[in-house]
């Protein structure tokens, strides 16, 4: 199970208060996560940044690296200089095998150069090497041609883009629902084609830096027939703060306020030992977040497809 936070706020906040800083912070949960810690994530870390004050204020510091975060000092460095106002950020978790591919193209949030949309994916969809001949025409040609890595997220991202009217548009956060659910409607009739029903996990976040939409969903649960893998045997965690401000109180980093939501994070796993602050997503959920009037809205919705 890969690692995955998305955040989003009127506040901006250093980056090393989400990678590095928090008790269970991204970083720490490369190595040493809490939840379905059967899985270390040590196959790359990547992240989109936006921040209203920085040059060209539309784009985000894009970094990816196959560098572990704990020991790439570079970032370290950088994330106690780099401010953002919404950040997706995702640590690569793959089985110790000689059939993975760890490489910087298949590190995650992908986003194309020609678009605004960033894209993350914790998961796995089983059957991905049946389901590409067909998943092939049903992606646009030119995104098909700037697909680079080995990686089930990258063609879930390209068959998303596939279904925005002009993916080099800016895209509303109404668009970008849309084109998720049919995404996820897609996937679902691939595999009925290609009969597959095992389980396959599709927690995932898309942002453009102005909003964010995450899922959390899994086709067939439960259900495997050729092996069992321990990560089908849980369900893909997903989990949210919300509140005023974040940063560290009292010593230690919480999210606090509540007569207005400023802030929200969402996070596979609470960036705190102390979750009292945090909320456990519904399972076959999809939520939306965006900012109006100076405060966040959210909205969760039952997620079937």
């Amino acid at each position: 199970m890969c690692r995955v936070l998305i955040y989003l706020g009127q506040q901006e906040t250093p980056i090393y208060d989400l990678l590095y800083g928090p008790d269970n912070s991204l970083a720490h949960q490369s190595y040493a996560p809490q939840l379905m810690h059967h899985i270390q994530n040590l196959a790359g870390l990547g992240l989109c940044a936006w921040s209203h004050h920085s040059v060209n204020a539309e784009l985000p510091f894009y970094y990816k690296t196959t560098e572990l975060p704990f020991f790439d000092k570079n970032l370290y460095r950088l994330s106690k200089k780099i401010v953002t106002n919404c950040m997706l950020a995702h640590v690569r978790g793959v089985e110790y095998s000689t059939n993975e591919t760890v490489a910087d193209q298949n590190v995650h949030p992908f986003k194309l150069e020609n678009t605004q949309i960033a894209f993350a994916h914790n998961g796995n969809l089983s059957g991905m090497s049946e389901m590409k001949q067909m998943l092939t025409s049903r992606i646009k040609p030119e995104i098909y041609s700037q697909i680079k890595g080995t990686t089930d997220s990258e063609w879930i991202y390209s068959l998303f883009l596939t279904q925005l009217q002009d993916y080099t548009a800016e895209i509303s956060l109404d668009e970008a629902w849309d084109a998720l659910l049919k995404t996820l409607i897609i996937l679902r009739e691939i595999r009925e084609e290609c009969g597959i029903n095992e389980a396959s996990p599709v927690n995932l976040f898309v942002t453009n830096g102005k909003y964010l939409i995450v899922t959390r969903f899994v086709y067939d649960f439960g259900c495997n027939i050729n092996k069992v893998h321990k990560a089908f045997l849980e369900y893909h965690s997903l989990w949210a703060t919300f509140g005023e401000h974040y940063g560290i109180h009292d010593g230690v980093y919480k999210m606090l306020g509540s007569d207005k939501r400023r802030n929200i994070l969402f996070a596979s796993e609470p960036l705190t030992n102390d979750r009292t602050a945090w909320i456990e997503l519904p399972e076959y959920s999809i939520t939306k977040a965006w900012i109006e009037n100076d405060e966040v809205i959210f909205r969760t919705h039952d997620l079937i497809v």
